[in-house]
């Protein structure tokens, strides 16, 4: 495949270092083409949202085998912006099979199949966070959907014990919606140890019925030790009214299992049985 600079890609099949798992399904934009190496410069983040009054990036490019890169839409801003919902046959395609060339339908009939066969992308400002697994209450769990860092939803002590868990916050739109990215910004450490490393996405459930949910997304999806707003592609794009993410393991906890000296720190920071973050916001594809 060949990249453009500019083009935004996720990040796909890496198992080992210097690139391990932690970097599948996080988003980038390509900045540099292959060099003498045959590999291309991606700066992660900052490609599907901008944080407003800071540089877009922080961090240094990595540079990256293309087969380990894929191509994806870029998010859409448009509430006007209808798509087939997944798996369906396009508008065109729908006319031609029902229309006059096909089964004979009227127009009218016609165009009320293809409206129920389109959906919206969604926008920021349907989104609402309507419950939680638990809290400390620190703020209202709303807060997850700004961009202030002295502002934050952490679970409630000892929900995670050794920093595992099922700790989630539930998320629902105005109607059924396309979601193509999520992003998620925690304090990387030493200061975030409860700081969620591990997550996943479940899609079209309720509060009230717990085996509603379905999953929506990769297990685990994970973030990285960074302060940025880290953007991670949804592939396939769920189509949902409601979300919930699902936060599973905490920094402190998945840090132990990499660095000898590690449980030293943990008995420092003391309890770490609960898991949190800053922000946690959704949007489409065009």
């Amino acid at each position: 495949m060949d990249f453009r600079v500019g083009d935004l890609v996720r990040l796909v099949g890496l198992k080992r270092d210097p690139f391990s798992e932690d970097f599948n399904h996080h988003v980038g934009r390509v900045v540099t083409l292959p060099a003498a190496n045959g590999r291309i410069g991606v700066s992660l983040h900052g490609a599907v949202w901008e944080e407003p009054e800071k540089p877009v990036s922080q961090y240094d490019p990595f540079s990256l085998d293309p087969q380990n890169l894929r191509r994806v839409m870029p998010p859409s801003t448009e509430r006007t912006g209808r798509m087939c919902v997944l798996d369906s046959m396009g508008p065109t395609g729908i006319k031609r099979l029902l229309g006059e060339s096909g089964w004979g339908l009227p127009d009218n009939v016609v165009e009320l199949v293809v409206s129920q066969l389109q959906i919206l992308s969604v926008q920021s400002d349907e989104v609402r966070v309507t419950n939680c697994s638990s809290g400390r209450d620190d703020f209202d769990i709303s807060v997850v959907l700004n961009e202030h860092e002295d502002e934050w939803w952490i679970s409630e002590p000892g929900s995670c014990p050794g920093g595992v868990g099922q700790e989630y916050l539930d998320f629902s739109f105005d109607a059924v919606r396309r979601i193509s990215f999520v992003a998620m910004k925690i304090p990387p450490l030493p200061h975030g140890p409860l700081s969620v490393r591990d997550f996943h996405l479940l899609a079209g459930g309720s509060s009230e019925d717990p085996e509603s949910w379905e999953r929506a997304s990769p297990v685990p999806l994970q973030t990285l030790d960074r302060a940025d707003l880290q953007e991670f592609a949804l592939v396939p794009p769920v189509e949902a009214q409601t979300i919930r993410l699902v936060c599973t393991r905490n920094a402190d906890a998945a840090s132990a299992e990499k660095e000898a000296e590690i449980p030293r720190r943990r008995r420092y920071l003391g309890s770490t049985g609960c898991i949190g973050l800053f922000q946690a916001p959704w949007t489409g594809e065009d």
